[in-house]
């Protein structure tokens, strides 16, 4: 059937896109909802019931009340970026089966590989190809003046969602790796580099818990010497870059070049504790929270709390987050059971390698609003579809 390749070509086109190509991705996403539309009314596209419907309902049902509640639904341009978990939907309806769902990691494990060797002559060398080509402004500056290198941002617009987006495929490539597949060690570890030289601090704590998570996962001798083969690969990083052993000296710290987020994080909590029930109101966080900046001057940008657990609460209240809180335990909960029932070793690496990339996004979410970041948020629901197909045959 020819919708039936045209979805399968699409859905090889968002696998390949998700680490090199926001326009790419986005596209593929939006032509797979389309095609969606298209065979739901000629009665021949599967839709159906996904494992998080429930608790993907509550949980943009409280953000719309929260919006609601404000009184001022016409203020909340957010909800503009919500579009992007229609990726769930149409990754999980067009899967056609495991094996397909493994092939559709493989190939994001080895776009993320080619993204990340292309980060590291960035790194280096300072070149933007991508964006000298098309005549575009370049965005590879070094991380700090008078730095060695230059902070990675591949084929994205900052070295943040970067990193962030490289989380997926590094899973993935690691749980393979700990399952023996050498180009799996060798992908893994080039993720893993590139993501240390984009200096996101906020990452490489991400990453600590993506490996821990798989290490813990894994069974046998093979998952340990690749556990070991990465942390060699990560410690050697950190010996010849003075400049990455200068930021990690830092990364704790609640002054000096964190003073700008903590005051972020404080003018957040003053939010939440003006408004805890049902926030500022989904969407409006633009314009409503800008009063709360006065008291904080020390905060260098307004735009979101640099936080997904403080941005839901600060628009949507503890009623919100509870809401995200239980979007991400159920979603860990029902993707377990893909780990834990497995037929073959290759439908447990790509499900573990998915469980574990969604540990990453939550933990890197400590740091940075990655939920509203589409680049990030498109590989999260990519990952959670593949999770939730794993389940079935």
């Amino acid at each position: 059937m020819a919708a039936r390749r045209l979805a399968d070509a699409l859905l090889l086109l968002l696998a390949a896109s998700v680490p090199l190509s926001t326009t790419g991705m986005e596209a593929a996403v939006l032509a797979l909802g389309g095609l969606t539309l298209l065979g739901a009314a000629g009665g021949w596209a599967r839709v159906r019931a996904t494992p998080l419907d429930g608790v993907l309902g509550l949980f943009y049902g409280t953000l719309a009340a929260s919006t609601l509640v404000s009184g001022h639904p016409l203020e909340a341009t957010g909800w503009a970026r919500l579009w992007v978990v229609l990726t769930y939907f149409v990754v999980f309806w067009w899967l056609r089966d495991r094996r397909q769902a493994i092939r559709f990691a493989h190939v994001l494990v080895g776009a993320g590989a080619l993204a990340a060797a292309y980060g590291l002559l960035q790194h280096e060398t300072g070149a933007d190809w991508y964006r000298a080509a098309l005549g575009r402004p370049l965005l590879v500056h070094p991380r700090e003046t008078g730095g060695a290198g230059y902070a990675i941002v591949g084929f994205f617009r900052n070295y943040l969602t970067f990193a962030h987006t490289m989380l997926f495929p590094l899973a993935w490539a690691t749980a393979s790796a700990m399952g023996g597949a050498l180009a799996g060690l060798g992908a893994a570890a080039l993720l893993l580099v590139a993501i240390a030289f984009s200096t996101a601090r906020g990452v490489w704590l991400a990453t600590v818990a993506v490996v821990a998570t798989l290490v813990l996962m894994a069974r046998g001798r093979t998952a340990g010497l690749a556990a070991g083969a990465l942390a060699a690969a990560a410690l050697l990083a950190f010996a010849v870059s003075r400049d990455l052993r200068r930021e990690a000296a830092h990364m704790f710290g609640l002054g000096g070049p964190n003073a700008g987020r903590v005051a972020i994080y404080a003018a957040n909590l003053d939010i939440i504790h003006a408004h805890p029930v049902l926030g500022l109101g989904f969407g409006r966080y633009q314009r409503a929270a800008q009063p709360f900046y006065a008291a904080h001057p020390e905060a260098d940008r307004h735009s979101h709390a640099h936080n997904d657990y403080l941005q839901i609460a600060a628009e949507a209240g503890l009623t919100g987050l509870a809401a995200f809180g239980l979007l991400f335990a159920t979603a860990l909960r029902c993707g377990w059971a893909a780990i834990a029932e497995a037929p073959d070793a290759a439908t447990r690496a790509t499900a573990a390698g998915a469980w574990a990339g969604l540990v990453g996004f939550l933990v890197g979410g400590v740091t940075q609003y990655n939920f509203g970041d589409n680049e990030v948020a498109i590989a999260m629901w990519v990952a959670l579809a593949v999770l939730m197909r794993l389940r079935e045959p």
